[in-house]
């Protein structure tokens, strides 16, 4: 097997900063008989902001820096995160806590072309959610943390490059207890190799079953089995923004970074998502909603960008956003879309005018973009109905006809019983289409339909009602 880790050694800060593309200095402080920092972004550390420094002596430094309390549980949610996220690449995703993931990778590596097309589409799309990782793939779970947590970006294709790899290691990045360390190092031992080169018969009674049982799974001679990280049926993500947003278009890179994590997700169960919604929090208990539909379930990242920029365009915000969540819970299973080798000009067309539909929904409105399908029925005012884009029916529609029907019928003058059209006598063409319907339903019609043109060469269709006054009405117009 072929284990990749995936180390984010900014992690408790970068969820934080990550909904900003230039975020300012922002420190993490921890409490304790003085507020000390535990972390800082690059913005802060250029400005001399270090870990261990206190609160106090930061703020000396740097007026507008942004200091947040550090939260272990913060911490964890946002790895969790990147598990549900990280399920695109593998089935086999597991937790390494406090900032790490395991990934068993050897089944991966067709999908993505090799192991170097794998290593840089993960390193791609981790910085593409707000995340700096460094990346190991050894044969072993243990060597592949160890090294990925040195910040080395390695690739150990067997037993024998990791050995070589892992003897130069210091004692010190081994997970040993104080007091193990000092005795390893008083026995003039400084490396991983020095380590390996004692008897183990030795070690075990000077430090016990653990260290040889680490050692055993570091080199992958005892099994070493990772549970499995179980991805929610639904989605749900929300994140921090740093500072308080007040215009609704600030909000798309913030919401690009949900959307990829939410892509990942939907990769990884191999399902798509038709109802995105979006929730804007804008402090206390006030929420604005903000809803998305695609007309068929999709994965495309960057179309459901495109989307959302077009409704927030045309969305004004009630109140600044302090956090913006998403909200999947229609995840539906979908195949692989299957192309011809030579997909002809009708594919590409189809899959365009999908993609304008739903670009014209989002920026117009839901009800402002519709579809339209034939009913059996006779009476022309009652044989369509509005429906969902691409949700046509199977009825076929008469082609004589026309597409454009007024929405009352328009009473026409006559002269000595013929109809006029302006003051114009229309020009009747023989064929007529007699319609005696609806007495079922109370909506009872006699008509007789005839096609109208006038000297300018325009198409009426008009009817005259049958019994009764015998009057002619405009009900509809050819192209």
């Amino acid at each position: 097997m072929k284990w990749l880790a995936l180390h984010f050694p900014d992690l408790p800060v970068e969820c934080h900063s990550r909904a900003l593309e230039s975020p300012g200095p922002l420190a993490l402080w921890t409490a304790g008989r003085q507020r000390r920092i535990f972390m800082c972004n690059n913005a802060a550390g250029q400005l001399g902001i270090v870990p261990g420094q206190s609160v106090a002596a930061a703020l000396a430094l740097v007026d507008d820096l942004r200091l947040l309390p550090y939260r272990a549980e913060t911490e964890q949610a946002a790895l969790e995160a990147n598990a549900v996220w990280a399920s695109r690449f593998s089935s086999h995703v597991s937790l390494a806590p406090p900032r790490a993931l395991l990934l068993e990778a050897g089944r991966s590596l067709l999908l993505f072309d090799g192991m170097q097309g794998l290593l840089q589409t993960v390193r791609q799309e981790a910085a593409r959610l707000g995340y700096r990782a460094h990346l190991c793939l050894a044969p072993t779970p243990e060597a592949a943390l160890l090294l990925a947590g040195l910040n080395q970006d390695t690739v150990l294709e067997d037993a024998v490059r990791m050995r070589a790899a892992l003897n130069p290691m210091p004692l010190s990045a081994l997970p040993l207890t104080s007091l193990d360390l000092r005795a390893l190092n008083d026995m003039g031992l400084r490396t991983l190799g020095d380590l390996l080169r004692l008897p183990r018969t030795g070690l075990a009674r000077r430090f016990g079953p653990p260290l040889l049982d680490y050692l055993g799974r570091l080199l992958g001679q005892i099994p070493d089995p990772r549970p499995r990280f179980r991805s929610p049926d639904r989605f749900r993500a929300r994140l921090e923004l740093p500072s308080e947003v007040e215009s609704a278009q600030a909000l798309l890179f913030a919401a690009r970074r949900l959307i990829v994590q939410l892509c990942g997700y939907l990769l990884g169960r191999g399902s798509g998502a038709q109802h995105l919604e979006w929730l804007l929090f804008h402090g206390g208990d006030r929420l604005s909603r903000l809803r998305l539909g695609l007309l068929r379930p999709g994965r495309d990242p960057e179309h459901m960008v495109e989307l959302l920029r077009e409704r927030l365009e045309r969305f004004e915000l009630t109140a600044p956003v302090r956090e913006i969540g998403l909200r999947v819970d229609d995840v539906v299973a979908v195949g692989q879309e299957n192309l011809e080798l030579l997909a002809d000009a009708g594919q590409h067309r189809v899959a365009a005018g999908r993609r304008l539909l739903e670009r014209l929904r989002a920026r117009l409105g839901v009800d402002a973009v519709t579809g339209l399908e034939t009913v059996e029925d006779h009476r022309p005012e009652l044989a369509w109905r509005y429906v969902p884009p691409g949700q046509g029916g199977a009825a076929a529609g008469n082609r004589r006809r026309p597409l454009w029907l007024l929405p009352e019928p328009r009473l026409l003058a006559q002269e000595r019983g013929w109809p006029l059209h302006q003051g114009r006598r229309l020009e009747l063409e023989p064929e007529r289409e007699r319609i005696e319907s609806g007495w079922w339903d109370g909506g009872e019609v006699a008509r007789d339909y005839f096609i109208g043109r006038v000297p300018g060469g325009e198409r009426l269709w008009i009817y005259r009602e049958v019994g009764g006054r015998e009057q002619w009405f405009l009900h509809g117009w050819f192209a």
